[in-house]
């Protein structure tokens, strides 16, 4: 767990690196939290300006839900009651094609 908590912070100071140069900005500005990829508003509104974004209904914000998608998210992501935001065109076809509840749900 803790080799997977190191590799997930080399991953988003990567990202963090690539989207902006602001030396200042740490990563929990832009990302939830050290053990995933799932971002912040700022972190939405930084990326939203560098990549394509696709914007879905969210499935229920439950725990289980946060885990599937902790599992399987390998880009970042946003997700509030609202709307969940993927920046990958895979994903999103997917979670358009069996509903976010139905591609969360189905096997990776």
């Amino acid at each position: 767990m803790e080799r997977q908590s190191v590799e997930m912070q080399k991953i988003q100071t990567k990202i963090l690196n690539l989207i902006t140069d602001d030396k200042t900005l740490h990563n929990k500005t832009v990302f939830k939290n050290p053990q995933t990829l799932r971002l912040t508003k700022v972190g939405l509104r930084l990326l939203g300006k560098k990549y394509d974004k696709w914007v879905l209904d969210p499935p229920i914000l439950s725990a289980g839900n946060l885990i599937q998608l902790l599992r399987k998210m390998r880009y970042p992501y946003y997700i509030d009651r609202k709307k969940m935001v993927l920046f990958t065109e895979q994903d999103a076809f997917l979670a358009k094609l069996a509903g976010t509840q139905g591609w969360l749900d189905g096997k990776d």
